[in-house]
C-alpha cells in the first residue's frame, strides 16, 4: 500500500511540475485539467484501498497512466494492492 501512496504523491508531484510550465507555456495550461483529473483518479483509489482493493488498484492504474515514468510507481502499488486482494479471494475460496 505504500508503494502506491506514494505514486500517488508521485502523481500530484507531476501536476505540480505541469502547473509551473503552464505560467510560462500555454499547451501545459491545456494539460493541466487533464493532470488535475488523472491525479483525482488515482486519489480516489487510494480512497477506495480499504474497501475494494480490486477497484482502487484499476482505479490507481487508471490515474496513474498520464504520468508516465512517475506513475510508474503508483502501477506497481497497484499490482501489488490487485495481487494482494486477489490471494485473500483464493484463501476464501480455498477455505469454504
Amino acid at each position: 500500500m505504500g508503494l502506491a501512496i506514494g505514486g500517488v504523491i508521485a502523481n500530484w508531484f507531476g501536476v505540480l511540475i505541469i502547473y509551473i510550465n503552464s505560467l510560462q507555456d500555454e499547451l501545459y495550461g491545456i494539460m493541466l485539467p487533464i493532470a488535475c483529473i488523472f491525479a483525482l483518479i488515482s486519489t480516489v483509489g487510494i480512497l477506495f484501498a480499504g474497501k475494494n482493493k480490486k477497484l482502487a488498484g484499476t482505479l490507481i492504474i487508471t490515474g496513474s497512466i498520464l504520468f508516465v515514468p512517475l506513475g510508474l510507481i503508483g502501477v506497481f502499488g497497484a499490482k501489488k494492492i490487485i495481487s494482494l486482494a486477489n490471494e485473500a479471494t483464493l484463501e476464501e475460496r480455498r477455505n469454504s
